[in-house]
């Protein structure tokens, strides 16, 4: 059977970008959900559970991306992220 996946595009709203803070924080948000969770970027999936993975693809401001999470889980993971973005001023739902 096929895993439920969900995804939800995002424009960085900060104006320092996803640095490394911000970065640490969707990785802690992320870790505990059995889901696959992926930040996609210019075409490019990251593992949104690894900090490296996630500073790696280097979002500034204005920057649009998705989150996509494939699992049992994919909503609330999603729906958790999304709140941590939108709390902290980081990005906004596109």
């Amino acid at each position: 059977m096929e895993q439920p996946s969900t995804e939800q595009p995002f424009i960085v709203t900060s104006e320092h970008g996803l640095h490394a803070r911000p970065a640490a924080q969707l990785v802690q948000v992320a870790t505990p959900f059995a889901s696959a969770v992926e930040l996609v970027a210019d075409g490019k999936a990251v593992n949104l559970k690894s900090i490296m993975s996630v500073m790696g693809v280097g979002l500034s401001q204005g920057a649009a991306f998705s989150i996509r999470a494939t699992g049992e889980d994919a909503q609330a993971a999603l729906s958790a992220l999304a709140a941590r973005l939108e709390e902290q001023g980081l990005a906004r739902r596109a």
